[in-house]
């Protein structure tokens, strides 16, 4: 069956191109690198052993930041190479570390993934959450590197759909040399599709966070106007979900509604719908001082969660309200914001389970009491307080899962 989806890739092949340069209207960077994409030219920069990390997003990036900082510590004769899908993780990753080496992960066919290996030799391969690429995974048992899954994470959505697939999912799940995972669910998800290597829940990396002082400086900075006034923070929105927002705003609202949605590329849209609502917006874009009069301000900057998070009394996690599986809440929880999100949080169930239980967030059945309990926590400081000061002891609870990792890899380096 692998051979069957080399075939089926080869044939799509032809037109990657063009979704390519579709996505390089909006992001000029879509167009560069080509040649790492497609496994071609590839050019190994150092001649000292490699350990490979792949990251596909921004968030899987940033989890990785005490994971190499670790590494680095531990073996500073090794190179770090990072992998990634997108322009954006790429540059997130090009600012958070600087002595590694960046590449884009190769399109999944075998001459790609073969020249990859073939190219940068790698001791050892870390990849974060779930990223399943067969090619991948296969040559690198082929080629005796030993490659973990680390962070893992498989919701029970996802789960159902590999389990359709388990005869095709299970060969290439064993090929991994063991899957370390975030909570005791995603062990008993990889067991039931047949995974038998080793299995070992650590917590989730995105816990072993640390914020740089300029973040906080640019966050004071921004805010300098505005005084005591109260700000929320919709996170990650997505679609959908912030026409919920503009339509319930309460009357004569009092607070600063930041939001920030999950995709680049709907900015444009979410700004159309603001101005549908005639509200007094800015962009961050604009890079100007926040407004005492502005009401919304638009989020539509890469990169900058943790400096909305840092101007932010309380977060609000988007995702959450139609039916997406929600968006990560630790890094707002990491900030001191208590967080209220809806229904739909399959994809961080154990998180937000622990989160609700430990009283720094909140639960919500729709937008309506989402906003009522902002009010709520905005008038009630001893609520808020509460609230907030039992953020700090949830995060301390669950951190140390970078050094797990590592210490249970190490033995390759």
């Amino acid at each position: 069956m692998r051979i069957l989806y080399s075939f089926i890739l080869y044939l799509i092949a032809p037109f990657i191109p063009i979704y390519l340069k579709r996505r390089g209207q909006k992001n000029p960077q879509y167009n560069l690198h080509w040649n790492e994409r497609f496994g071609f030219r590839l050019h190994n920069p150092t001649t000292r052993p490699i350990i490979w990390l792949h990251a596909v997003s921004v968030g899987e990036t940033r989890a990785m930041v005490k994971l190499i900082e670790l590494l680095e510590t531990r073996y500073p004769n090794y190179q770090l190479l990072i992998t990634h899908m997108t322009p954006t993780a790429r540059s997130t990753a090009k600012d958070l570390f600087k002595n590694a080496y960046l590449h884009y992960i190769p399109y999944d066919m075998p001459h790609a993934v073969i020249n990859f290996y073939k190219t940068f030799k790698p001791r050892l391969g870390l990849i974060m959450e779930t990223e399943i690429w067969p090619n991948l995974i296969f040559y690198a048992h082929k080629f005796a590197i030993p490659l973990y899954l680390i962070n893992a994470r498989l919701s029970h959505k996802s789960f159902t759909s590999y389990h359709r697939a388990r005869w095709f999912i299970t060969p290439i799940l064993n090929k991994f040399s063991g899957i370390i995972c975030q909570d005791q669910t995603t062990i008993n998800h990889f067991s039931n599709l047949g995974y038998n290597g080793k299995l070992k829940a650590v917590g989730s990396t995105k816990f072993d966070l640390s914020i740089e002082p300029k973040t906080y400086d640019l966050a004071k900075h921004l805010k300098q106007d505005i005084g005591a006034k109260k700000v929320v923070a919709f996170a990650s929105t997505r679609d959908g979900e912030e026409a919920l927002i503009l339509d319930n705003l309460p009357a004569n609202f009092d607070y600063l509604v930041i939001i920030i949605p999950r995709h680049p590329e709907r900015f444009s849209l979410v700004e159309g719908l603001i101005r549908k609502h005639k509200l007094k917006y800015q962009k961050r874009s604009d890079n100007q001082v926040i407004s005492n009069t502005t009401q919304i301000l638009l989020g539509n900057s890469l990169g900058e969660m943790f400096v909305y998070y840092a101007l932010a009394d309380l977060a609000v996690i988007g995702g959450s309200f139609n039916n997406f599986g929600g968006q990560n809440l630790i890094e707002a929880i990491f900030m001191h914001n208590p967080v209220i999100f809806g229904n739909s949080m399959f994809n961080f169930a154990t998180i937000a389970k622990n989160a609700l239980a430990d009283k720094c967030a909140i639960q919500v059945k729709d937008i309506q009491e989402c906003f009522y309990q902002i009010d709520n926590l905005f008038h009630n400081s001893a609520t808020y307080s509460k609230l907030a000061n039992n953020c700090q002891a949830f995060i301390g609870r669950y951190q140390g899962a970078s050094m797990a990792i590592l210490d249970h890899v190490a033995k390759h380096l």
